[in-house]
């Protein structure tokens, strides 16, 4: 309501220049025509007060004009154009005493004709308020029409009744273009203040789409890009003009973003997550993006929004877990983990695999950790792996288990024989051995170390994975037992002998004597001795 009235004052204060000078004009014109009948120092008298009262109202206008917005939004000064607006009624008003010329009648005529078309014109002029048009009107013609009411003639009543009904008109018409008025006015304000609102809307948009963290892309109806945020350009590494125009749906274009974009039109939302390059990209970019369709006022699609997402980091960071979570740090081999899930998926693979599994162990590697330190330790861990990975196939596997413990796992021809994979298996484990047991360099002098190797042959048509493993690690502990630098293949035997030597040193009398003191020998070293 405040914003309307403003503007209305402000259509009151823009509008006045003209009628005031006009008026003044008409006044003059007033007063060379009743020259002849009144007193020139009365005519000059009221020709004085009502241009000094013109001449206030255009300085009060002035002022306006000259005022701030805000300022001008003030009442004040809605009630300075009103007592203005009233105060020069009364001085019209005041002529229809001091030059009302009842024996005159032409002069009398050209009055009322003057006064009559003052105050049409003002109604024109300040309907915007109506209550102001009646402040400017009622002034004037009131005191003309008790003239001729009080000269009692049949003429002058006639002339009375007219006026009274021109003023009635007259106030009508007012009231009437005042709704129109304030109608126009109206629609203009709150067109305004939606454009001001949809200005407002679109520069947040504006701003988010720029400035967001993610990518942001416009495509039409076909597919075709049609804007997209500086984001995007950053994440996809290319320029906008590779972007601007590039058709999503287009036969060479992605055909999962493709098909991301066809759900979207069909159910308003598509998903795609990948890694995406544009056709004169230097590399990919992983990402994902969520697709959701446009709507016109009329409901009607008219394309499609894509909120962009770069994975690059999150991948990097994934592919840092997934390397923390199934690799060894020192080593940089598969650990226990990633090596045991391998191997049991062999199991469920088809067709079935035939091959063998291989335990080792180094040989004095805590004396070397004592003598030489922890980092020569570290450093020969590191040289028995690049050693082993030296010896693999395309298709084998080697992973660090724990301290020096190391797995292998080799796949051999499936159709050949069993005496044909043992032979390919011994003839595996003998390589392995010699790779091992050539010297190493550690802390600037030459160390020799033998590995320890225990193997079993697998076929997955039998058994299972766990069986496979505790076969291996029945035939390490054998080689270890047996003396420094030996290889082992697995044979039922040894596993009788490590499970009569367990019962034997896990008896309720061999706890007993490790709680009393006695020689601590762990379970391992009791099956190690039975098997010596």
């Amino acid at each position: 309501m405040q914003q309307l009235r403003s503007e209305k004052v402000h259509l009151l204060y823009e509008n006045l220049w003209q009628p005031v000078v006009l008026s003044v004009v008409v006044a003059g014109l007033l007063v060379i025509t009743l020259w002849p009948v009144v007193p020139a120092a009365t005519l000059l008298g009221w020709l004085g007060a009502l241009s000094l009262v013109s001449l206030l109202r255009l300085g009060l206008a002035h002022c306006y004009a000259r005022l701030p917005k805000e300022q001008r939004q003030h009442p004040r000064w809605l009630w300075r154009f009103a007592i203005g607006t009233l105060v020069v009624g009364c001085v019209w008003g005041a002529g229809s005493f001091l030059l009302f010329t009842p024996d005159h009648y032409g002069q009398l005529a050209a009055l009322c004709i003057v006064f009559s078309g003052i105050i049409a014109g003002g109604v024109t002029t300040l309907s915007t308020i109506w209550w102001v048009a009646a402040c400017f009107s009622v002034p004037i013609i009131l005191p003309l029409l008790a003239q001729f009411f009080w000269m009692g003639t049949t003429l002058s009543m006639l002339l009375g009744t007219i006026l009274t009904l021109f003023l009635g008109l007259v106030l009508l018409t007012s009231r009437r273009l005042n709704r129109i008025i304030h109608a126009n006015i109206y629609l203009r304000v709150s067109m305004a203040a939606r454009e001001v609102l949809l200005r407002e809307s679109e520069n947040r948009y504006r701003s988010i789409f720029q400035h967001s963290p993610l990518g942001v892309l416009h495509f039409n109806r076909k597919g075709r890009i049609t804007d997209c945020n500086a984001k995007l350009l950053d994440v996809l590494g290319v320029a906008r003009a590779q972007v601007i125009g590039y058709n999503l749906l287009n036969d060479a274009a992605n055909p999962a973003v493709g098909r991301a974009v066809g759900k979207m039109l069909r159910g308003g939302t598509g998903y795609y997550e990948g890694t995406y390059t544009l056709p004169d990209a230097s590399e990919g970019t992983p990402l994902r993006a969520f697709f959701n369709v446009v709507h016109s006022d009329g409901h009607q699609q008219v394309g499609g929004i894509a909120i962009v997402e770069d994975f690059t980091q999150r991948k990097r960071q994934e592919a840092i877990i997934y390397r923390q979570a199934y690799y060894d740090v020192l080593t940089d081999l598969p650990n226990r983990r990633h090596f045991i899930e391998g191997v049991q998926a062999l199991w469920q693979q088809t067709p079935p695999s035939r091959g063998m599994l291989m335990f080792l162990d180094l040989d004095r590697f805590k004396l070397i950790n004592d003598t030489l330190g922890h980092a020569a330790g570290d450093d020969l861990l590191v040289q028995v792996a690049t050693r082993l990975q030296g010896c693999l196939r395309p298709d084998d596997q080697v992973a660090r288990l724990s301290g020096d413990e190391f797995v292998l796992l080799a796949l051999f021809d499936a159709d050949a024989d069993e005496s044909g994979i043992e032979e390919q298996a011994a003839a595996y484990a003998a390589r392995v051995e010699r790779a091992l047991g050539a010297e190493y360099c550690l802390e600037g002098q030459r160390v020799s170390v033998t590995p320890s190797i225990g193997y079993t042959c697998l076929d997955t048509r039998t058994g299972d994975h766990e069986e496979a493993l505790k076969q291996a690690d029945i035939a390490m502990y054998r080689a270890k037992t047996a003396g420094r630098n030996h290889v082992c293949c697995y044979r039922p035997a040894m596993r009788e002998a490590f499970q009569q030597s367990a019962a034997r040193y896990t008896s309720p009398e061999a706890v007993q004597g490790l709680q009393s003191d006695q020689p601590a020998f762990t379970a391992t070293l009791a099956c190690q001795k039975a098997l010596e």
